[in-house]
C-alpha cells in the first residue's frame, strides 16, 4: 500500500523547492491476514446450568441456539405489525409479548386514526414484514432487526425476543399449574 505525501524537512532542498510529490509506503495498522485453522472459536459459559432438555456447554452459542426463535420473531412482529394497522386486536399480543410492551401498544392503537385529505374509502398501505435477522446474545436471547414495508417505504424495527418462565393453564379443569420456557418479545422499537 502507498501513499503520497510532500518531501518537506529532507535532504532533496530542490524537491522541496519545487513542491514536488513523493510516493512512499504506509506503515501497517492491521495485522497480517491469519487462516481459519489457527483461529479458535470463542465459547460462552454460563454460572447457570442448562435444562437437561437445552444444547450441551462448551460449545459455541450458535451451535446452541434454539432454531425456532427465528420463527417466532417473524410471527411476533408480524402480529405486531398487523395490530398497528389495527387488522388484529390488541389482546391477541399478550401471547408473545411482554406487559409492558401490551400496555404501550394498547394505549397507541387507543387513539384516533390521523385524519388525512385522501378519499374516505382510502385506507393507508399495510405494513408487511421483508427481512428479519437475529443475532444471539444467548442460548435464550437474541437481538431481532426487520425491515417492513408500508406502501412504497421501507422502514426498520429493533427488538429482543427471549425465552422466559410462563405460567401454563392446567390441561385438565382442577390440575396442577405449570411452568414452562417459551419465546416471548420482551422489547420493541420501530421508526
Amino acid at each position: 500500500m502507498v501513499g503520497v505525501r510532500t518531501q518537506l524537512g529532507s535532504a532533496d532542498t530542490e524537491a522541496t523547492r519545487s513542491g514536488a510529490l513523493v510516493i512512499a509506503p504506509i506503515p501497517r495498522y492491521e495485522p497480517d491476514p491469519v487462516s481459519e485453522d489457527a483461529v479458535s472459536r470463542p465459547t460462552v459459559t454460563s454460572s447457570r446450568p442448562l435444562a437437561s432438555h437445552g444444547p450441551v456447554s462448551g460449545r459455541p452459542i450458535a451451535d446452541r441456539v434454539d432454531p425456532s426463535a427465528r420463527a417466532f420473531a417473524v410471527s411476533a412482529l408480524t402480529m405486531l405489525l398487523e395490530i398497528i394497522d389495527r387488522r388484529r386486536p390488541v389482546a391477541q399480543l399478550a401471547s408473545v409479548a411482554a406487559p409492558h410492551i401490551v400496555d404501550q401498544v394498547s394505549v397507541w392503537s387507543a387513539r384516533p386514526p390521523a385524519t388525512s385529505t385522501a378519499p374516505p374509502r382510502a385506507r393507508p398501505p399495510a405494513a408487511t414484514l421483508m427481512r428479519v435477522h437475529l443475532q444471539w446474545s444467548g442460548p435464550d436471547a437474541a437481538e431481532v432487526s426487520a425491515t417492513y414495508s408500508r406502501g412504497v417505504r421501507v422502514k426498520a424495527m429493533a427488538a429482543r425476543v427471549q425465552r422466559v418462565p410462563v405460567r401454563v393453564r392446567p390441561s385438565v379443569p382442577g390440575g396442577p399449574r405449570t411452568t414452562e420456557l417459551r419465546w416471548m418479545l420482551v422489547n420493541v422499537t420501530t421508526a
